[in-house]
């Protein structure tokens, strides 16, 4: 077999080798890649391509041929030493690059004996360094690593022949082919190629596992280590699957609702929360279900049917395809937290409904009734109802305390505060004590009429109270009097006017005979002239 057609079959076999190599490099299942392979193959493929069509002389093309043929043998050295388990510098693998190039540019300007000798030095350089990093550099000395070892050691070893015998008989490579020792070395090479190309793919192989195997051993350990922190983590994790059934749960959160960790496994997400906080659990299913993490507080029933406060950083799940699959989630103790801010709203709001509660007769005060009112009033504006007001004054109270005393006249005010708490039925309307034995109240959206009607109903119900009332002109038992307006919001209409209008009616109903209810539309009023009671 003549030089020519060895060199068309390594150009060839090479480019094939390098496809394979891409192939196995983009493979969808099991990507596999060693660096600095698939460029040595390209390389030494084009390098043996252009010597196969220039063959016959030396030129500045065959010297391009030699630069990347020589390029791919060092990349081939690089992959050679990075299956041994060591590292390339890219600033090493690119100086020899250049330094080859400059190599090879020089071979232009010297005797076909010395450039011959120079190419064929170098060559043995690449092949007989990978057989020292195959021998001395490896991790791993197998039977196939020895067997390439060895494979590019005699390689080397017959192009480091080549150069001594070109440097000898001052000949170049073709003249060196009539000497019979020297006829084998392009049959050596061939033969290195296959041979070594076959181990390194099983090299390669080797390498890929080891990598396998050192990322599972990393994943478990990993998981183990993961899985003992989880276990003994402060908080409580809880996993989800897509149904948010809890396929994990560690101890502490075991502990925390006082169930085992296997009662937990398999129990719908839902059967912890407390019916009052469903909407909790799904507004959080709804953002889980749309990708969406949240950090919230709820409360879960324990085991024992208490309820607990947690703190909850919530995050989704997705597989592979970038589809829900459950959801993670951390939660943080902070029952006792939660149960302190609790008792301070509780205490908050009954602070406030104390400054805001008159404390004789439970009904609201003073205070409460202006801040109704100055509310009230400014609704109005928006909505252009009504709102009503009565002013009520025991009659003959200060002879009713003067006879039966300050004992008997505070019952008779709890009495009727009672009577007005029954009488005023929405939770919009308001009762209030407004000062000494003056009561009020305040009527949203409600008409002169209705606001009549009420205003005889708590006077019926003072009548049928029967407090004896020995003192008073108008009746045996205690009776009330009663001014009932009702007002449009106006920008001219000021919150003092409208009292000061129920007041006057009120006063009215005093001077008419008591025990009787005098009302009017503010609006009515202020169109004509209002006597001076």
């Amino acid at each position: 077999m003549d030089l020519g057609t060895i060199i068309l079959m390594l150009a060839v076999g090479s480019f094939l080798f390098g496809l394979l190599l891409v192939v196995f490099k983009y493979k969808k299942s099991n990507p596999q890649e060693v660096p600095f392979w698939i460029m040595a193959k390209f390389l030494q493929a084009a390098g043996s391509l252009i010597l196969y069509h220039r063959t016959g002389s030396y030129d500045a093309l065959t010297m391009v041929a030699n630069a990347l043929l020589l390029s791919g043998c060092a990349y081939e050295t690089w992959t050679i030493r990075v299956l041994c388990g060591k590292t390339v510098k890219r600033r090493l693998h690119v100086s020899v690059t250049m330094a080859l190039v400059v190599a090879c540019l020089a071979t232009l300007y010297i005797a076909a004996p010395f450039r011959a000798a120079l190419i064929c030095f170098l060559q043995s350089v690449f092949y007989i360094l990978p057989g020292v990093f195959l021998f001395y550099r490896s991790e791993f000395r197998t039977f196939l690593r020895k067997l390439l070892g060895i494979c590019y050691f005699v390689t080397g070893s017959a192009f480091l022949l080549c150069t001594f015998a070109c440097l000898i008989f001052n000949e170049d490579v073709a003249g060196l082919r009539e000497i019979p020792l020297f006829a084998i070395i392009p049959t050596i090479s061939f033969c290195q190629f296959l041979i070594s190309g076959y181990i390194m793919l099983m090299l390669a192989k080797e390498r890929s596992d080891m990598q396998i195997m050192e990322i599972q051993k990393a994943l478990e350990k990993t998981e183990t280590k993961f899985q003992r922190i989880v276990e003994t983590a402060i908080e409580g994790i809880l996993i989800f699957d897509k149904q948010f059934r809890i396929t994990f749960a560690n101890n502490n959160m075991a502990t925390i609702l006082g169930y085992t960790i296997e009662e937990m496994i398999g129990r719908s997400y839902i059967s912890f929360f407390p019916v009052s906080h469903l909407d909790v659990y799904y507004q959080q299913e709804a953002l889980r279900k749309k990708g969406a993490g949240s950090v919230y507080e709820c409360c879960l029933l324990r085991k024992d049917g208490k309820i607990h406060w947690f703190l909850i950083s919530a995050k989704p799940i997705f597989d592979e395809q970038g589809n829900f699959d459950g959801s993670f989630a951390m939660l943080t103790d902070i029952n006792e937290r939660k149960e302190m801010e609790l008792l301070l709203e509780e205490s908050n709001r009954r602070l406030t409904e104390l400054s805001n509660q008159d404390s004789l007769t439970g009904i609201a005060n003073r205070r409460c009734f202006d801040a109704t009112l100055e509310r009230e009033y400014s609704r109005l504006k928006r909505s252009h109802s009504k709102l009503s007001i009565i002013l009520i004054d025991i009659d003959y109270f200060k002879d009713y305390n003067d006879f039966y005393g300050h004992v008997m006249g505070d019952e008779c005010l709890r009495l009727i505060g009672r009577a007005l708490s029954r009488c005023i039925n929405r939770s919009v309307d308001l009762a209030a004590r407004y000062g000494g034995e003056e009561f009020a109240c305040i009527l949203p959206d409600t008409d002169i009429n209705t606001a009549v009607k009420i205003a005889e109903n708590i006077r019926q119900q003072i009548h049928d109270l029967k407090i004896e009332h020995k003192k008073s002109l108008v009746s045996k038992y205690v009776t009330a009097s009663f001014g009932v307006t009702t007002v449009e919001y106006s920008p001219e209409t000021a919150l003092e006017e409208i009292v000061a209008t129920a007041d006057r009616l009120l006063y009215k109903a005093k001077v008419s005979g008591r025990n009787r209810i005098e009302f009017a539309e503010f609006s009515d009023l202020m169109k004509k002239s209002f006597p001076q009671f």
